[in-house]
């Protein structure tokens, strides 16, 4: 059967969309494991993309190990999902999608309580880690990356001042941990960090509290997305 699809046309959304899609088609047993996408070019034609745009997508598929690309023979279907997610099962009880989820929920509201309480000192602190996490993530150190990346996030839902959302976030400490060096599985995808954190700390900075609401709420989508996690979210 020939699949139609009709995707967003700016570069970014176009490529992530491709993902989700040919990922979405493979859980539904559209594309088998050990079965072959079509041919690069008919398959970009059903999505309606351009060629590189539909390559992008298939190279963050490999990485993530979903598909190994084979040059001259095709693109193979070797997995259902992410190997972060076979990763994060072994070590967790609660699956990796439904932890980004409560993550998206906790953490957004939290850098939106933040606004009413962030001060000069906490500002700094911020502005100092987004620094050594530039630094890090730069230097391909991906264990500091995870590091000043964790601290960030706990730093904000501290400023919250909401001691439910601190004990509750406190509770899955180690889990936030292991999440928070999945996404640098895509090394050339890491920079993209930089500016999602950038843009929180730009609207706490402002006391912008439905800004950094947003920016945190899309920071953890496309971080869940660059591990290989897609979910619903607010538009």
């Amino acid at each position: 059967m020939k699949l139609q699809y009709t995707l967003k046309n700016t570069t970014t959304q176009v490529t992530e969309q491709a993902v989700q899609t040919i990922l979405h088609d493979i859980q539904q047993g559209t594309y088998p494991v050990d079965s072959t996408l079509p041919a690069q070019r008919e398959l970009a034609g059903q999505m309606g993309i351009s060629r590189a745009s539909l390559r992008e997508a298939l190279t963050r598929l490999e990485a993530l190990g979903i598909v190994e690309i084979q040059a001259g023979k095709g693109v193979f279907v070797r997995a259902l999902e992410a190997k972060t997610a076979d990763s994060w099962r072994m070590n967790h009880q609660i699956s990796l999608k439904d932890f980004y989820q409560l993550r998206y929920v906790l953490e957004s509201f939290s850098a939106f309580l933040a606004c009413e309480y962030i001060e000069a000192q906490d500002i700094a602190y911020l502005t100092d880690n987004q620094a050594q996490l530039s630094s890090a993530i730069n230097q391909q150190d991906w264990s500091k990356a995870a590091k000043y990346d964790y601290e960030f996030h706990q730093y904000i839902f501290q400023l919250s001042q909401n001691q439910t959302i601190i004990e509750t976030l406190k509770h899955h400490t180690q889990s936030i941990q292991h999440s928070q060096i999945l996404p640098f599985i895509q090394p050339k995808l890491a920079h993209k960090t930089i500016a999602e954190h950038q843009a929180i700390l730009d609207a706490l900075t402002a006391k912008d509290a439905k800004q950094a609401e947003h920016a945190m709420r899309n920071h953890l989508v496309c971080a869940a997305q660059r591990a290989g996690i897609f979910f619903i979210s607010h538009p």
